[in-house]
């Protein structure tokens, strides 16, 4: 081998290794949990990642919302009677869950 090799393959090694670590994170999620009134929809927004889903309330009131992506989101309930509660943002971490109030 040529006098400085061993250091360029180490570094492609470093640079590579850090592209992946960059990709795992951003592929990372976490959950959102509460409790809501019976018939109730919790609707999730996330602006920065597109994200949005709804999730309606069953007879015990308490709900997960599974691998979401990390960011910060606007999470309202609304009420069976189409009316909308107060928005709260709850930003999700890697590995993390956030709680609604």
């Amino acid at each position: 081998m040529l006098p400085g090799k061993p250091k360029s393959v180490l570094l492609g090694l470093a640079l590579g290794l850090g592209l992946l670590s960059t990709a795992q994170a951003q592929s990372s999620s976490g959950n959102i949990v509460g409790t809501a009134v019976a018939g109730e929809t919790i609707v999730v927004r996330g602006d920065d990642t597109g994200f949005h889903r709804e999730v309606k309330i069953n007879e015990d009131g308490k709900f997960t919302i599974r691998r979401i992506p990390t960011g910060t989101y606007t999470v309202v309930r609304l009420r069976a009677d189409g009316t909308a509660g107060t928005a709260q943002t709850l930003v999700v971490q890697i590995g993390s869950t956030a709680r609604v109030q």
